[in-house]
């Protein structure tokens, strides 16, 4: 059986046999660095003169080749998805440069700011507790998810824009493009849960990707906390969507960080964990803060 690393080498040079018109078409399968600083295996194919490609990431087919299945459907399988994929993607470089085009494909994504330390060294970010707000844009979308591709300072530089404006522009997007959604958890989770008479909310967005940004949304959680007559306490499931207490229903806060930690050791893909920390909102400050630290900071 073939290691992961010879697994992707072989995909690289047979993935053309299964390819349509495969004439002048160069594979790249390369290290790419995701959220969180996991190095991922993601596979590309064009004319090597793009600027931009879609990725494949190949991860989950060399699960496939360990659990058996054939060398050939697997190749298959990759060339039919890489090809999905790529529906919609053709992207001119000429129109990437113009901020014009670029202005209303922005928007903003909440992660972990240490653990993505590096990368926003050359990237524009806002501080939020121990979280980043990063600034992306996005290169297609369709009903199976979307490629987005991080703001670094360098593109600033080629659209002739500050930081400022960028910043502005994706939150104007932001909400607009991905509204926010909140849902009891037994509405959202297709599970039996134990959770007693305790009302638990799901706070994400309509696409339950990167939805944990809605708790920096403009009046998000001033809103709900307000309607509720509560204060909250905010438990980050994944980058992706974050849980909502009560504060009358919150219990021990050490319970809940160990609860946090626990779900992101053993459940949460590492490149979609948020924060191992509990949040609190305070309604009439309207200020975010992590709930064992005495210092606060502003929402956004």
């Amino acid at each position: 059986m073939l290691n992961e690393k010879e697994f992707y080498g072989y995909v690289q040079e047979h993935i053309l046999e299964y390819v349509r018109e495969p004439a002048g078409k160069v594979v790249k399968v390369q290290r790419i660095c995701k959220n969180n600083q996991v190095f991922m295996a993601g596979m590309s194919i064009g004319d090597g003169k793009e600027s931009l490609q879609p990725v494949l990431y190949l991860e989950p087919y060399y699960q496939q080749y360990k659990d058996g299945n054939r060398f050939s459907e697997i190749l298959a399988r990759i060339s039919a998805d890489y090809e999905e994929c790529s529906l919609g993607f053709a992207l001119e470089e000429e129109r990437i440069k113009d901020y014009d085009f670029i202005r209303d494909k922005l928007f903003f994504r909440l992660v972990h700011f240490d653990k993505n330390r590096e990368i926003l060294e050359f990237c524009p970010y806002d501080r939020i507790e121990d979280l980043a707000v990063t600034y992306r844009w996005i290169a297609y979308r369709n009903e199976d998810g979307m490629a987005s591709a991080m703001i670094r300072r360098k593109d600033l530089e080629m659209w002739g824009i500050s930081e400022e404006q960028i910043k502005q522009d994706a939150r104007a997007n932001t909400e607009k493009m991905f509204p926010s959604s909140i849902k009891k958890i037994e509405n959202v989770i297709p599970i039996e849960i134990e959770t007693g008479n305790l009302p638990i909310f799901v706070l994400s967005n309509g696409d339950y990707m990167n939805g944990a940004s809605a708790m920096v949304y403009d009046k998000v959680l001033y809103d709900f906390a307000s309607t509720m007559g509560e204060n909250l306490y905010i438990l980050p499931s994944s980058i992706h969507e974050v849980i909502l207490l009560l504060e009358r229903d919150a219990g021990d806060i050490r319970e809940l960080s160990y609860m946090v930690k626990e779900t992101n050791r053993t459940v949460v893909d590492p490149e979609e964990v948020l924060s191992d920390h509990v949040y609190y909102y305070d309604r009439r400050e309207d200020k975010i803060r992590i709930a064992d630290d005495a210092g606060w900071t502003d929402k956004m």
